[in-house]
């Protein structure tokens, strides 16, 4: 399903869940979709981690090969 879908769909399910119960298909499908939703969200900060680990990688290894030259002296 396309983006606009998913959110319309999941709307839909959220707004039957307040008037009646959901079958055990839609709850499994509300889920689903709350899953990818978060999965969303997360994007962002999901990629400041990695930047920030990439960032801290580097001068992790920059340490290492100074203090590889500072033996090699």
């Amino acid at each position: 399903m396309a983006d606009r879908e998913v959110r319309q769909r999941y709307h839909e399910l959220v707004d039957k869940r307040l008037v009646s119960e959901l079958t055990v298909l839609e709850r499994f499908e509300l889920e689903r979709i709350e899953t990818r939703l978060d999965a969303e969200d997360e994007d962002p900060r999901i990629e400041a981690r990695d930047r920030q680990w990439e960032m801290e990688r580097t001068q992790l290894l920059e340490s290492i090969q100074d203090l590889l030259l500072k033996l090699q002296k």
